[in-house]
């Protein structure tokens, strides 16, 4: 058997100080804390307004081949540097459905020989028999910056 046993009442009205101490602390440590050192200002990096429309894929035996035409402020634009082509695979067997978000799972990247005036052209090779490609192209700007993106192009390799 034990012994005598203190039985201790229930806080009311309020807490203890103890208490209150520590929630204050608490809300005190999430507050972020800032030096009040400001960075110089830059101005936001600009992208190109320049994009691809009416982008088109086949399947060239070896090769996809992407063509569309290039719209922007000023065709040529001279801001334009390069091409990003997003792609994503799917087994023709087991396509996404029609309306479904396309998850891309890579990109690769080209320089201004993808674009002639106001065309776009450029061979993707490494596509498999058996796959259903989607491509998407955004124009790349100075210091890589990306303009809008293109319509998506299905191209099935059989």
């Amino acid at each position: 058997m034990r012994g005598p046993q203190k039985i201790v009442p229930p806080l009311v009205g309020g807490g203890s100080r103890r208490g209150f101490a520590c929630l204050l602390l608490a809300f005190i440590l999430l507050i972020p804390a800032s030096c009040g050192v400001k960075t110089k200002p830059s101005l936001p990096q600009k992208s190109t307004n320049a994009r691809v429309v009416d982008l088109k894929g086949a399947w060239q035996g070896g090769y996809v081949e992407l063509k569309g035409s290039v719209s922007g402020s000023s065709v040529p634009d001279p801001e334009v540097t390069g091409a990003r082509v997003h792609y994503a695979v799917y087994p023709v067997a087991d396509p996404p459905c029609d309306g479904c978000p396309i998850e891309f799972q890579g990109f690769h990247t080209y320089g201004t020989e993808v674009i002639r005036e106001d065309r776009f052209f450029c061979k993707i090779p490494g596509a498999l028999k058996g796959n259903l490609y989607y491509f998407e192209v955004q124009l790349t700007g100075n210091k890589g910056s990306l303009g809008p993106p293109s319509n998506r192009a299905k191209v099935v390799v059989e």
